[in-house]
């Protein structure tokens, strides 16, 4: 519920609509108007395609400079950099010639078109989609491809474990994209929607240019620079928020903003299952400069600090009593870019810190990290028809451990045998990445890259080939293909010589994608089928412990289906089919991963009744994870502890998972101030959907877990000046 409050902003203007403008213009050749053509804004990717007269008209919430691409079939593509906002018209002329095709992406609510495969969402696609509580992670869980292992805010994503999911802000990695509620593993998001002006994810088969991630990437833009002054404040059961935006002369701008969250109210309206001594709180502080010095060229800082705690307290058989978390972070990341003719360079540079402290029975961890990065992309226009791109990037990890670790999983009580850590180290990882872009002929269009990765901490180099491809079969049919090695570093910390393996080798994946989209727009059907093989995996066991050299697969299908009903209804549809198989750290089997949600299905519709009023209902399902349940126990008196002993890795599941979310919007405009009232119900139905089974002190019985989430309502209100 931490940013809930926020979705009204969007739906009437808030923090990012109210900074809204309208891109229109009308699309020739040389004899008539073309009707069909994909016109995008390539910064932020947001577009329409041209009506029968040519025209078309869509909003955007970038400002300053903006690179406008237009696409049809039989005509070359045509490019123009243009200033937004702007009164004027934009009309340009296509020429008859090759066709520069680009896969078509999934988007939940309006047409994108994007130089990778994947689903792009947009921030009102995260404000007001039902049930996700304005939060970017669980926007989306509701694409094709993102398991729903529980209710919390990782993205398990085709078989892989959410720490193989990368997500990046301005393009630096984020390494604190999800904050621990509790030891059983429930999330909530630390990335402010309204801080974004696009989001990309991608499940799979992702190029060159992306590194360091078996599984997906998830890429948040913040938002461009301020074109007019404003300011918005809100607040709901949670949370407070206010930002303002301040022009700086002709071509530069300033926004901040502040963040408080504190669920204390919002638990002693609608409870918890679970019980906090301190309910999560805490706070987010940001700021961001850009600078638009020529119409090709930005500068842009972003600089955000955050901080989370609790104390709840959890019921383990060798332990009863608090469980504590602090955690504080910070981020500053500088992009410079630009257009030089054919040449288009990019360069990047970043500083992350991190500290978490976690306390509870003999688990004492403070863990210090800090990354410094830098990169360099240069694309290159060779002819109309082939892009070629190379680049570098570089990371330096600090990290610190200071604590103690219980010896064995089964027994964290106070005064329990546990190995004490206090280590400090380094790594370094450099890589290097080339890529061409090809369309060869009208309808067929080929990405094919190779990168380069180099680790200090594995002491190895590794080697990437990637490829990827397109083919209009008709119009608007495209069959797309995807083939590419991925490594990623395992975590730094797990190369500590107490607790992990010094040298661990990357971990690796091979991914194999093939797929159908039929539509555009808001109405598509999209059906890819892929299959995934891991190696060289590093997991941590039931005891803390790190186990090297795991194995596994993962294959299945994602169906996504979208369209229009009545005026003003849309809806979509994600359904999804996997089977991962995953070396159980503990024991060494080959078994069900633990993520292996065999069945998943999100279902959304949203509908504005008038322009005041709007609603929205998500249905989820899916089938429970599986899980290693216990046998029985033996009672060892010099321990005052029962050891237990577990039935075969994952080899019972939990119940399937199942909720109902419903959301109701109220717009209204006074002068020239936004007013949106917002009232949410999540799990509707009151299901008590399992996240885990506890064990009583014997392991005799065998207790239920229930998702933090009971039927909760949320009620807040925005207001927003200019």
């Amino acid at each position: 519920m931490r940013y809930a409050f926020g979705a009204m902003l969007l739906l009437l203007g808030g923090q990012s609509a109210a900074a809204q403008s309208v891109v229109r213009g009308i699309i020739v050749s040389a004899s008539a108007p073309v009707a069909g053509a994909n016109v995008f804004i390539v910064e932020t990717l947001a577009g329409a395609l041209t009506d029968s007269s040519g025209r078309f008209s869509f909003t955007t919430s970038h400002t300053g400079s903006a690179t406008i691409v237009v696409q049809a079939r039989g005509f070359a593509e045509q490019r123009r950099v243009i200033q937004v906002p702007s009164a004027e018209q934009v009309t340009i002329i296509l020429r008859a010639g090759t066709q520069t095709l680009a896969p078509t992406t999934v988007s939940a609510s309006r047409y994108a078109a994007s130089d990778e495969r994947g689903a792009t969402l947009t921030t009102l696609d995260v404000v007001s989609t039902p049930g996700t509580n304005a939060d970017v992670a669980r926007a989306i869980q509701t694409l094709p491809g993102v398991q729903q292992v529980d209710e919390g805010t990782a993205l398990y994503v085709r078989g892989g474990d959410y720490t193989e999911t990368h997500v990046l802000l301005d393009d630096a990695v984020l390494h604190t994209a999800f904050t621990f509620e509790s030891p059983n593993g429930t999330f909530i998001g630390t990335v402010d929607p309204f801080l974004l002006d696009g989001i990309f994810f991608s499940s799979g088969g992702f190029g060159a240019r992306y590194g360091n991630a078996l599984s997906g990437i998830a890429a948040l833009n913040t938002m461009g620079r301020a074109a007019r002054p404003s300011v918005t404040a809100g607040a709901g059961l949670a949370a407070l928020s206010v930002s303002g935006a301040i022009p700086i002369g002709a071509c530069s701008g300033l926004r901040v903003a502040a963040n408080e969250f504190d669920t204390d109210l919002l638990f002693k309206v609608n409870g918890s299952t679970q019980e906090f001594r301190t309910p999560p709180r805490g706070f987010d502080r940001s700021a961001s400069y850009v600078l638009n010095y020529r119409p090709t060229g930005e500068l842009k800082i972003f600089g955000i600090r955050q901080s989370t705690g609790l104390a709840s307290i959890v019921d383990d058989p060798s332990y009863s009593g608090a469980y504590t978390m602090d955690l504080s972070s910070g981020l500053i990341v500088a992009n410079w870019r630009d257009v030089f003719g054919r040449w288009s360079p990019k360069v990047r540079v970043s500083d992350t810190r991190m500290d978490r402290t976690q306390d509870y029975g003999a688990f004492r961890m403070g863990t210090g990290q800090a990354y410094r990065a830098a990169s360099a992309q240069l694309d290159w226009s060779a002819s109309p028809t082939l892009t070629l791109r190379a680049g570098s990037d570089f990371e330096r990890t600090w990290s610190e451990l200071d604590g103690s670790i219980p010896n064995d999983g089964f027994d964290k009580a106070p005064g329990a045998r546990v190995t004490v850590v206090g280590s400090r180290f380094q790594g370094d990882r450099v890589s290097a990445f080339g890529e061409s872009d090809f369309v060869a002929g009208s309808r067929t269009r080929i990405v094919a890259g190779i990168r380069s990765d180099r680790s200090t901490l594995t002491g190895s180099t590794t080697v990437d080939p990637r490829v990827s491809a397109a083919i209009t079969l008709a119009r608007d049919v495209v069959v797309t293909g995807a083939w590419g090695i991925y490594h990623q570093v395992p975590d730094p910390l797990f190369f500590d010589a107490t607790l992990g393996v010094p040298g661990l080798p990357s971990m690796r994946a091979t991914h194999a994608i093939a797929g159908i989209q039929a539509g555009t727009a808001g109405r598509m059907a999209r059906l890819e089928l892929f299959e995934k093989r891991y190696n060289r995996l590093a997991q941590a066991t039931r005891d803390f412990d790190i186990a090297a050299d795991g194995i596994g697969s993962s294959r299945g299908a994602d169906l996504f289906l979208s369209g229009t009903a009545i005026p003003g209804m849309r809806w979509r549809l994600s359904l999804s089919a996997i089977s991962a198989r995953r070396t159980d750290p503990s024991t060494g089997q080959l078994t069900n991963a633990p993520f292996d949600v065999t069945r998943s299905l999100t279902a959304v519709i949203t509908h504005a009744f008038t322009p005041a009023w709007h609603a929205g209902i998500t249905q989820r399902y899916a089938t429970g994870r599986p899980y290693t349940p216990v046998l029985s126990a033996r009672f060892d008196a010099a321990r005052n502890v029962y050891v237990p002993e577990f039935a075969d890795p994952m080899s019972d599941r939990l119940p399937s998972f199942r909720r109902t979310d419903l959301s109701f919007t109220h717009l209204r405009q006074i002068a020239s101030s936004n007013v949106v009232i917002y009232a949410a119900v999540s799990n509707l139905m009151d299901r008590e959907n399992i996240h885990a089974y506890r064990w009583s002190t014997d392991y005799s019985e065998r207790i239920p877990i229930r998702s933090l989430f009971k039927r909760s309502y949320y009620v807040g209100a925005s207001f927003t000046r200019q």
